[in-house]
């Protein structure tokens, strides 16, 4: 706490997360979107040194929508915030060890404006409170890195990369269920061990090496008939030129970040754009399945970011997608070619109506 109230004071780009919250595990079935994981650390950035106390804290809805120019997505976020739970090590009353369950907010209060000087109120539950007074180990987290990540995974990976980069044994170990609980990946998805190298740590680390101040690898440890097991995540610091020039990175726009990462020209025109409305019309295949990753964009599912793009109202992608694995839950699985074109079709068209154009 006294960590955090010296960043909230003389640094305002920087997030100080009390290190239990960031080794804590999600609860069974929970993998908060994009959105709630980048909103939960400005709630705690922005309560800082006086997150312990009971009482309720505030923060401008301009300071948590981003570049989004209204707070209709806030909403959603929050509602979401309220059923994440959190699973830590724990003491029993009688000294045995134990697994402490608790959500982190017990309520929050929106303000039905959309003027620059609207607020959210918010309250950490008692549990949560306790946790953070009696913390005495923290990572200090980026805010322009934090903000700037597009993989939900990646942000958690980062926060276990700054609780643990520049220590003498940086490293984290465990099997690939622990990690799985970790990063918060939702049971019965990317069950095979390549589906999670390519859309959690692949991913994660193309964004944490090009946004924070150290690198992440990993190695894999295999079992009986050869299946990967366990896995063990390093994070090395970088030296001061490569910290600059993700710093710089951070700062900069997200347009072109792809290619400035592979070394690649940026692409001028938008090929998302030309598609367009052609990929509404066209008929597809079996094949096209909802992503693995839950992750909507122009490379990994041209014809769903298409509709999403053109029939959304000028609202993100991706926060369409969020919404629509929120509501569906497991039968977005079900849905394969022309009936998931037409589901998802109807979904964006409708949030679009709702929620009127960005």
């Amino acid at each position: 706490m006294k960590a955090a109230s010296t960043a909230a004071v003389r640094d305002g780009h920087a997030i100080v997360k009390a290190g239990e919250f960031i080794e804590a595990r999600f609860g069974a079935g929970v993998s908060p979107s994009l959105a709630a994981r980048k909103t939960l650390a400005l709630l705690i950035a922005k309560a800082a040194g006086e997150a312990w106390q009971p009482g309720s804290h505030v923060i401008a809805k301009r300071d948590l929508r981003g570049s989004h120019e209204s707070n209709d997505r806030i909403q959603d976020t929050l509602d979401e915030l309220m059923d994440i739970k959190f699973r830590m090590p724990s003491t029993s009353a009688q000294g045995r060890s134990a697994t402490l369950t608790a959500a982190l907010l017990a309520w929050t209060l929106n303000e039905h404006a959309d003027d620059g000087l609207a607020t959210v109120e918010w309250e950490f539950t008692a549990p949560a409170r306790a946790v953070l007074q009696g913390s005495d180990y923290y990572a200090r987290l980026n805010r322009a890195a934090l903000l700037a990540f597009r993989s939900k995974y990646a942000i958690t990976l980062y926060e276990m990369g700054c609780l643990l980069a520049g220590r003498r044994e940086p490293r984290w170990s465990g099997t690939i269920e622990e990690l799985r609980e970790r990063v918060g990946v939702a049971p019965k998805t990317m069950l095979n061990f390549s589906d999670f190298r390519r859309f959690v740590l692949d991913l994660a680390k193309a964004e944490i090496d090009q946004l924070a101040a150290f690198t992440m690898d990993w190695s894999e440890k295999r079992g009986a008939r050869g299946k990967i097991t366990h896995v063990t995540l390093t994070f090395t610091t970088k030296d001061d030129d490569a910290t600059n020039a993700a710093a710089d990175e951070a700062g900069r726009h997200s347009t072109g970040r792809r290619s400035r990462r592979e070394g690649t020209a940026d692409t001028i025109v938008d090929a998302a754009s030309l598609i367009a409305v052609a990929a509404t019309r066209m008929s597809v295949s079996d094949t096209l399945r909802w992503p693995a990753d839950d992750r909507v964009d122009e490379f990994q599912t041209p014809e769903l970011y298409a509709i999403g793009r053109t029939l959304g109202g000028g609202h993100a992608v991706q926060r369409l997608a969020d919404q629509y694995v929120r509501i569906l839950k497991d039968r977005r699985r079900q849905l394969v070619g022309d009936a998931l074109k037409a589901d998802w079709t109807k979904w964006v068209t409708g949030c679009s109506a709702k929620w009127g154009r960005a």
